[in-house]
């Protein structure tokens, strides 16, 4: 599947706003974010997911609910999933009134476990989506979103037992120029990662005062536009921990960092440990799941 960037965009085939993916028997991504709304069904015995600056170990059967905008990512030790991607827009038809709107963002402004020992597991919704998607009768993708709607009148209904609720506004109400904004920023940002990067040059490059992009970053995408540069930095630098031989200054200075301090003050902040014991508890990982 290619290593992305944290932002990921054009994924969805033929415009249709709903995604199945299957992975293999060993499945690792590097970290991203989208705009799509990613429920992942653990098929295989185990999987290891990071969401933010949390890394969940889970177990067949096991289900987790990605919020929009969440950069996450696949570690080595996860097996066979199944990805069900799905556009908001969907469900934010001109029909829905602003009460729905509110109970949508309630659902999905949360990334959630949902345990395969949940009365109320959604799987049989989405082995229903794959069944219409493999025998594509007349009228299957109707039918695609048929069962999805099925699937989040369930969620929306069993809330309190499966999903914790958040009163934060909801991502469809981001229209569509500030999230062509966020898209640039984060392009540029991710492209210069490795460099000095300073808000003035961002703010030349977008042609926006420093004060606008700052303040329209932060509404978007509920971080500063700094937090969110060095989180990518971090991210992308336990990639390197994990996959490549040099050493922790090298990783540093490679990744936009001026000095080892500062990099492990940062990676400590987003992993509650040191880059060099993180590399060696998730490498022994590695070898226990590939041995």
């Amino acid at each position: 599947m290619g290593v992305p960037t944290f932002l990921e965009t054009g994924h969805m085939a033929e415009g249709f706003p709903l995604r199945l993916i299957y992975t293999g028997a060993e499945f690792n991504y590097a970290a991203h974010w989208h705009d799509e709304v990613e429920l992942v069904v653990v098929n295989g015995k185990h999987a290891r997911i990071g969401v933010n600056e949390q890394i969940f170990d889970l177990n067949q059967g096991d289900i987790i609910l990605i919020k929009p905008g969440d950069v996450h990512y696949f570690m080595p030790g996860t097996g066979r999933l199944t990805i069900l991607l799905f556009r908001l827009e969907l469900l934010t038809g001109s029909f829905t009134n602003e009460a729905e709107i509110q109970e949508l963002g309630s659902l999905f402004n949360h990334t959630s476990i949902i345990p395969s020992s949940s009365q109320y597991n959604p799987s049989p919704y989405i082995d229903a989506i794959a069944a219409e998607k493999k025998n594509q009768k007349p009228g299957y993708r109707w039918l695609m979103v048929s069962r999805l709607y099925d699937l989040i009148v369930l969620l929306l209904r069993t809330a309190p037992q499966t999903i914790e609720r958040d009163t934060s506004p909801c991502w469809p109400c981001v229209s569509s120029k500030k999230f062509e904004f966020l898209e640039a920023v984060c392009e540029y940002l991710e492209d210069h990662y490795a460099e000095p990067i300073k808000l003035e040059q961002v703010a030349e490059h977008m042609k926006f005062s420093k004060f606008h992009i700052c303040k329209l970053f932060k509404e978007i995408k509920g971080t500063t536009l700094m937090e969110y540069l060095n989180h990518f930095r971090i991210i992308k630098s336990e990639w390197a921990l994990l996959f490549r031989q040099e050493s922790i200054l090298e990783i540093a200075i490679s990744h936009g960092f001026n000095n080892v301090n500062s990099y492990n003050r940062l990676f400590k902040k987003y992993n509650h440990c040191t880059p060099s014991e993180f590399r060696k508890r998730h490498r022994s990982n590695i070898a226990k799941y590939q041995g």
